[in-house]
């Protein structure tokens, strides 16, 4: 019997789809050995809290939006609608440019105020107490403008910069770490989304056959809701 358009859809959408949902799983368990990692690092080292760079917050409108217009391509395709299927694959991409620039411009700002991947406590700029906090085994450090105390110090007889000096600045590489294997993931998605592009321009997906446009789109997602865990994660987990 010859096989229609609809089985030849339903057939390509069952070879595909579990190979995308093993690729998510896998990279849920990747993010959830860092962030775990993050967790148990932070409870035995000197870390430092400080806030996000600003750019990460028009990171996060950026890939909501996106989310938005992938969402709106799959949609149109299902209603025939070529003309909106392109602009709305351009503007995700587009906006996923913009993501990836925002993010190198919170690292470069994390590198202005001295939290480098590989760098030491010493090497951090601003006012302690104000841009930035050292906590060690749970307990944010008192700084007498001199030198650093236990806060049980209350005398400030015993200093403990010498322990603190050419110590690892573990917070900001993890900090580097978790957004920038995001963004090669994310890299990942764009190289994927021009693919899509492409076959929008060529007018490829319809009702009848969107399901590279669909897998994108669900990548797409499954980005966005990690970056958002991300985001979330590294603002309260301090």
């Amino acid at each position: 019997m010859e096989e229609t358009a609809a089985d030849a859809y339903d057939d390509k959408g069952r070879r595909l789809k579990p190979l995308m949902w093993v690729a998510l799983v896998s990279i849920v368990m990747l993010f959830g050995g860092l962030t775990s990692g993050y967790i148990v690092t932070k409870a035995d080292n000197f870390w430092v809290n400080f806030d996000l760079p600003e750019m990460f917050m028009i990171s996060t409108v950026l890939i909501l939006l996106s989310s938005v217009t992938i969402a709106m391509a799959v949609k149109a395709a299902k209603s025939n609608q070529y003309g909106k299927v392109k602009l709305a694959v351009f503007g995700t991409f587009l906006l996923g440019l913009g993501f990836v620039g925002s993010q190198y411009m919170g690292w470069s700002q994390l590198v202005d105020e001295g939290h480098f991947f590989v760098g030491n406590l010493v090497d951090i700029k601003g006012v302690y107490g104000a841009d930035y906090t050292i906590v060690y085994n749970g307990k944010s450090l008192v700084y007498n403008g001199k030198d650093f105390y236990m806060p049980t110090d209350s005398t400030f007889k015993d200093p403990i910069d010498s322990r603190m000096f050419n110590t690892f600045n573990t917070s900001s590489a993890f900090l580097y770490v978790l957004t920038g294997v995001h963004v090669a993931h994310l890299g990942g998605g764009l190289l994927a989304m021009l693919v899509v592009l492409i076959n929008a321009l060529r007018m490829k997906y319809n009702s009848k056959d969107s399901v590279g446009l669909e897998i994108c789109a669900t990548y797409w997602h499954f980005l966005d809701g990690l970056w958002i865990y991300l985001y979330l994660f590294l603002m309260f987990i301090k």
